[in-house]
C-alpha cells in the first residue's frame, strides 16, 4: 500500500513584507502541482529518494525523529514539472506532500499545523498546502490566517532567468531595514488582497500584487518591471503581475484565457528577456490524496 499527495506550486507570492512587525506572505497556489508518492520500505530502514531531493528527505528525517520512527524505512517517488531555485514553491510543495504522504501511510494522526513546523525547520517555506489562498509567517509561523477561497485567476508564468536560494536571500542582512522600508505599501497591498480575495473581486486582487511586486524593487530588482506595468496597464483584460519576491519568476493575471496570446506578444516585444514558463491559472490551495492499495 502506498500514498500519493498532490501539492500545488506557486507563482510567487501576491505580496510578502511585513505586516504588524512580523514577516508574512500572501499565497500564490497555480494549477501545477508535485505529486509525491511514499511507501513503506520493507527491505531496510533508509530513505529511498533521488538525490536531488535533499530538503525533503531532511523534512522526513524530523517526522520519523518526532515519532522515534527511524527503524521504518520509506520508499519517495516525486513526479514535478516545477523548475526549482525559481520561486516557484516547488520545495515547498514536495516536502508537504511527501510529510502528508507520510503520514498516512504509517498511519499517524494528521496534523497540518506539524507539518508547518517541519517545513519550516528545513527553510521558509510557502503555504499551498492548506486550503484556499492564506497569509503566512514564511520564517517562525507564527501567523496564519485564511483569507477565504477565490474564483481561478488566469495567470502566464515569466521567467527573469537565473536562480535565487532561498535560505541566503533570507538571511541577508538588509533585509529587516528593506523590508521596513516598504511597509507602508505592502499594508495597502495586504488590504486590497484580501479585501478581493473575500469578495472575489479579481481586479483588486490584481491591484494590490502589483503594488507588492513594485516595492520589492528595493529588494530585489527585476529590469524594467516599472515600465512593462506601464504597458499592460493599457492592455484589454490585464489585472496586474505578482513576483516571486525571492525568486525570478514573474506573473501576469488576465480576466481570460482569450488575453493570453496578446499579452504574451505584448511581453516579447517590451521585454524579450523574459521566457514564458507556463499559461496557467492561480487556484485555491491544499493537498489532494490518492490511496493506492496494493
Amino acid at each position: 500500500m502506498s500514498y500519493t499527495v498532490k501539492v500545488p506550486g506557486s507563482c510567487g507570492e501576491l505580496a510578502q513584507g511585513y505586516l504588524n512587525n512580523s514577516n508574512f506572505l500572501i499565497s500564490c497556489p497555480i494549477d501545477i502541482y508535485s505529486e509525491v508518492t511514499v511507501e513503506i520500505n520493507k527491505e531496510n530502514d533508509e530513505i529511498i529518494i533521488e538525490e536531488s531531493k535533499n530538503k525533503t528527505k531532511e523534512a522526513l528525517n524530523i517526522l520519523r525523529d518526532y515519532y522515534d520512527l527511524k527503524n521504518i524505512g520509506l520508499q519517495v517517488k516525486i513526479n514535478s514539472k516545477l523548475p526549482r531555485s525559481k520561486g516557484l514553491g516547488s520545495s515547498t510543495a514536495d516536502m508537504s506532500a511527501a510529510l502528508i504522504a507520510a503520514v498516512k501511510v504509517l498511519d499517524l494522526e494528521l496534523d497540518l499545523n506539524q507539518i508547518k513546523e517541519i517545513l519550516l525547520k528545513v527553510e521558509p517555506s510557502d503555504a499551498t498546502f492548506l486550503k484556499g489562498i492564506n497569509l503566512f509567517d514564511h520564517i517562525e509561523g507564527s501567523m496564519i490566517r485564511f483569507l477565504g477561497n477565490i474564483e481561478p485567476i488566469p495567470l502566464l508564468v515569466f521567467d527573469y532567468g537565473g536562480k535565487v536560494d532561498t535560505l541566503a536571500f533570507n538571511t541577508r542582512v538588509d533585509l529587516d531595514n528593506l523590508n521596513r522600508g516598504k511597509s507602508k505599501q505592502i499594508e495597502k497591498a495586504y488590504n486590497l488582497i484580501s479585501k478581493g480575495v473575500k469578495n472575489n473581486n479579481k481586479e483588486m486582487i490584481g491591484k494590490g500584487a502589483t503594488i507588492s511586486s513594485l516595492a520589492n524593487q528595493i529588494i530585489l530588482k527585476k529590469t524594467g518591471l516599472e515600465r512593462l506595468v506601464k504597458g499592460l496597464e493599457q492592455k484589454v483584460g490585464f489585472l496586474g503581475v505578482n513576483i516571486a519576491h525571492s525568486g525570478t519568476v514573474l506573473g501576469i493575471m488576465v480576466k481570460d484565457p482569450l488575453y493570453f496570446d496578446d499579452i504574451i506578444n505584448f511581453v516579447g516585444s517590451r521585454a524579450p528577456q523574459l521566457k514564458l514558463l507556463f499559461k496557467t491559472k492561480i487556484v485555491n490551495g491544499g493537498y489532494k490524496t490518492i490511496k493506492n492499495e496494493g
